[in-house]
């Protein structure tokens, strides 16, 4: 598989896994196996980075960073509904 072709599909399963888990939660089985889909597509991606003596961290770079945005969304809005109304303490 190209560089190319491997760069569209991290960018698409990542998108897949993002709506997923906005969807389903993150603990949902179905989240799971397209985050365990998205590690194979970044560990090939990242084997034939490194076989060609070139390596682009931007690409993880921008998946780590989009993910943990949307990893923070989800974790904080359900929290955040337990919270007392107008309190300025956390429990």
């Amino acid at each position: 598989m190209r560089i190319v072709d491997l760069e569209e599909a991290i960018n698409d399963k990542r998108a897949e896994m993002i709506e997923i888990g906005m969807e389903k939660g993150l603990s949902c089985e179905e989240t799971i196996v397209c985050s365990q889909e998205l590690d194979r597509l970044l560990n090939d991606y990242r084997r034939l980075t490194a076989s060609q003596g070139r390596f682009t961290s931007t690409l993880f770079q921008e998946d780590l960073l989009t993910f943990i945005h949307h990893l923070q969304k989800l974790i904080v809005r359900p929290y955040s509904l337990f919270l007392p109304y107008k309190s300025n303490r956390f429990y």
